[in-house]
């Protein structure tokens, strides 16, 4: 987990009003953990009758990752031997990921999806190793179970700052055919931990605004902020000639839509390699499940795509869809 030290109550010395916004966000700490860590009881099997396959991975640094692998559904056409590979946000776990599990079943399309370090029923992070930029090894290790079953093409997908950590972990991969990424990632951890502290304290965060900086000066030294700005934006770069299709709600209280905009204005390859889609409406990681006929639309769309490079004026061609951004 991101965070240095533990939820531990505010030194004695603090003044009273900054003590109690401290132990705020102690709390929220606690409660955080204690979800993120605690497995929930449902699978591709029983919530949705779907086949699948409990398995485990390993990372190169040596972490053991809880993951399930879901076959595209056997009446539909496997897609050229394509697996999305998908990356839960912070806080979440795969089941968080059933809606787009299911979308990509539907379409003939295999998933791997995984617990992240320290979350769900995978092992704990190593000290030192729960920052986004190390997390991308959780990333790679499913790429390579991908790999081992024969995968020849991966399509990534990741959620809010799960995505940051498969960006990281995607570039100058040639397995790599595509990336989705919903919801984020954040341009740098300032923005990052702002939104992450929100989400963590929940609706307090309104009438606590200084336990939500306190907070959110708590997550940041545990983040590797400066190798985060630096690998985040230069994987992105390198992913500039992978067709790229960013979903994000302009109702996002987390990671706001005009933060995650920054890397996607600044770093858009020209001939629409990248899509857009705001959701209206749309809610942090929760697009799919409010927007799904948009969505769905968006991703067939960007499905057709993958395999092909997008030539010169074909933008616009999904309703809903931005190739730019004004």
């Amino acid at each position: 987990m991101p965070f240095v030290g533990q939820p531990l109550p505010a030194p004695r010395w603090f003044p009273p009003g900054v003590a109690r916004a401290w132990d705020l966000g102690s709390d929220a700490i606690r409660k955080t953990l204690r979800r993120a860590k605690t497995p929930r009881k449902i699978s591709p099997g029983g919530r949705l009758g779907l086949p699948f396959e409990d398995i485990e991975l390993h990372t190169d640094d040596g972490v053991r990752l809880a993951a399930w692998y879901v076959p595209g559904a056997a009446d539909v056409p496997a897609g050229g031997g394509l697996v999305a590979v998908l990356h839960h946000h912070y806080g979440g776990q795969k089941a968080h990921l059933l809606p787009w599990i299911t979308l990509f079943h539907r379409r003939g399309i295999a998933c791997i999806a995984f617990d992240a370090r320290g979350h769900g029923a995978s092992a704990p992070s190593p000290r030192g190793r729960g920052s986004f930029v190390r997390r991308s090894a959780d990333f790679r290790a499913a790429v390579a179970e991908a790999r081992r079953r024969g995968c020849r093409a991966v399509l990534a997908v990741g959620q809010s700052q799960g995505s940051a950590a498969l960006v990281m972990g995607a570039a100058d991969n040639p397995l790599i055919v595509g990336c989705i990424l919903d919801s984020g990632p954040a341009p740098e951890m300032g923005s990052a931990a702002w939104g992450l502290a929100g989400n963590l304290l929940g609706p307090v965060r309104r009438r606590a605004p200084l336990a939500q900086l306190l907070l959110a000066l708590r997550i940041i030294p545990g983040t590797q902020p400066v190798r985060y700005v630096l690998w985040l934006w230069f994987s992105l770069a390198r992913l500039r000639k992978s067709p790229l299709l960013w979903i994000h709600g302009d109702q996002d209280e987390v990671i706001r839509r005009s933060w995650s905009a920054l890397w996607f204005r600044a770093l858009r390859p020209r001939g629409g390699a990248w899509r857009a889609l705001r959701v209206s409406g749309g809610e942090h990681v929760r697009s799919l499940q409010m927007s799904a006929e948009l969505v769905e639309e968006a991703v067939d769309g960007f499905l057709v795509r993958l395999g092909s490079a997008p030539k010169d004026g074909d933008r616009g061609s999904q309703p809903g869809i931005e190739s730019g951004m004004s």
